[in-house]
């Protein structure tokens, strides 16, 4: 059977945005209740009571047309976008989607979708959709700078749009950021969120721009969509060098593939290359199922879909002396809260992987540099968190479902947060003697809860710090509650760290 063909024109309306109070142009502010717009303060004062009258009266309207009761109510004396006399448009694109410009701001557009026969002869009737007025996007928040590390203390503040502190010393940088997966960005969880600012495809845009701002020779990121990995992330950044391997969580509760989130470690491909044979996919579940099948209680608990990533990585460069090797595992911890042992279990088992990969590779678990990173869900002084940052915790708070018992809950590897750096942040001050206590106030910043749960470890014997990146303006985060918001496309924020080799 032959198919149709269709048609797309995109279209722009000649009349641009006009306040709805005096009918000026061009307007500064929208009231995102019922798609109104103004052109100054006084102007949305003046119409602020008709607001009022018009919840009293149940008369709210989004983007509806209004009766004459209804602008009444609203002391509405601008002119209505469906009551307007006729609109003259102009064409501006013939394709499928259409990404509007600064040209469209304060105009409205119009798509029309044409049938066609399959041998284009035949028109059917168009079908038209409007959209409401083009509204300006929000400048990008304010950029943040380097910090210059010496001997684990910052010294001073790089440049604003410098990508390293010492370009002379053999080393690179590496970002973590967990950048919310589609799935989870919902108003339930997010209602403060503007609703225009939630969807992926504006959220998108600002997270591109954050990774190539960046410039991070390595990136690990979480709770990267498999789709979104596949169709935009992978693709848009091979356009500034960079490759990558991506693993999506398993599927014992998830969805379809293309609406699951996973972990993707990115590196420049003038800088790194991987290893032969040095990926490593972490599978908590299959981990789980070798160890605890006889077990339905505590298997039931365990598999949660949790995955990670370790890969092993080798600097491109002319002489064999200078091509080190980059042990790099990324993850993201699962997030219930009255899972901690669950926590503990996943990141003791990451640990043993790591080794495992690190002998594999070089026969001991001493021999390459390593940098662990990702969302761990789990707070400082947290057993997890202590477990990296100590070498080997003693359990406060039993093991009720027996998940612990069997592991040593100990590691071999000289770890360190790149956060806990003197001069970093508030929290990482001179004259504290916990490294604990030195991590960030917050990696996560929602309206119900504020805290670290993001980190990138090192080991301190092969790397040391040169640089960080400075924390985000807790003003800039808190001026539209919280994050996510028009500023902040994730409800974290990225950390990443400039590494030098020592040896």
């Amino acid at each position: 059977m032959s198919l149709a063909r269709l048609e797309y024109h995109w279209y722009r309306s000649t009349d641009k945005m006009a306040c709805s109070w005096c009918s000026k142009t061009p307007v500064i502010m929208q009231r995102l209740t019922d798609n109104s717009y103004y052109c100054s303060i006084v102007c949305f004062t003046a119409a602020w009571p008709g607001h009022a009258a018009q919840h009293r009266t149940g008369l709210t309207n989004r983007g509806g047309s209004r009766t004459e009761s209804v602008k009444d109510a609203e002391g509405w004396v601008g002119l209505d976008v469906q009551e307007a006399a006729e609109q003259k448009w102009v064409e501006v694109a013939d394709t499928m989607s259409y990404t509007p410009t600064t040209d469209d701001v304060g105009h409205m557009l119009k798509l029309a979708c044409t049938p066609l026969s399959p041998d284009g002869q035949k028109r059917g009737m168009a079908k038209t959709l409007k959209t409401n007025y083009v509204i300006a996007p929000p400048s990008p928040p304010t950029p943040r700078r380097m910090l210059l590390v010496r001997n684990n203390v910052v010294v001073s503040v790089g440049k604003p749009g410098a990508a390293r502190t010492n370009a002379n010393r053999l080393g690179f940088t590496l970002l973590t950021y967990n950048v919310l997966a589609e799935i989870y960005a919902t108003s339930d969880a997010y209602p403060y969120c503007a609703p225009w600012a939630l969807p992926w495809n504006y959220r998108r845009r600002g997270i591109l721009r954050e990774l190539i701002n960046y410039r991070a020779d390595v990136m690990c990121l979480q709770e990267v969509q498999a789709d979104h990995y596949e169709n935009f992330l992978e693709p848009e950044l091979a356009k500034y060098c960079y490759a990558g391997v991506y693993k999506c969580k398993t599927r014992e509760f998830m969805g379809r593939y293309g609406k699951m989130d996973g972990c993707a470690i990115l590196y420049r491909r003038d800088k790194f290359s991987i290893v032969p044979g040095g990926v490593h996919d972490v599978e908590f579940n299959a981990i789980a199922r070798a160890r605890h099948s006889a077990d339905k209680r505590s298997l039931n608990r365990l598999l949660k879909d949790n995955v990670a990533q370790v890969v092993l990585l080798e600097m491109i460069a002319p002489h064999p002396s200078t091509r080190r090797q980059l042990l790099v595992a990324n993850t993201h911890i699962n997030a219930s809260p009255e899972f901690d042992d669950v926590k503990l279990w996943q990141t003791q088992h990451l640990l043993l992987e790591i080794e495992r990969v690190m002998t594999h590779h070089s026969g001991s678990t001493s021999a390459i540099p390593l940098v662990v990173a990702g969302d761990f869900n789990s707070l400082p002084g947290s057993e997890p968190h202590t477990l990296l940052a100590s070498g080997g915790i003693q359990l406060e708070n039993g093991d009720p479902y027996g998940l612990l018992g069997s592991l040593p809950l100990r590691h071999t590897m000289p770890l360190r947060s790149a956060m806990a750096t003197v001069g970093a942040h508030a929290n990482a001050s001179a004259e504290s003697h916990e490294l604990q206590r030195m991590e960030p106030p917050y990696t996560n910043y929602t309206a119900h809860f504020v805290g670290t749960l993001d980190y990138i470890f090192y080991t301190y014997d092969r790397l040391s710090v040169g640089g960080l990146l400075q924390m985000v303006e807790d003003g800039q985060v808190q001026e539209h509650t919280a994050l996510p918001s028009p500023l902040f496309s994730s409800d974290h924020v990225p950390l990443l760290s400039e590494f030098h080799f020592k040896r």
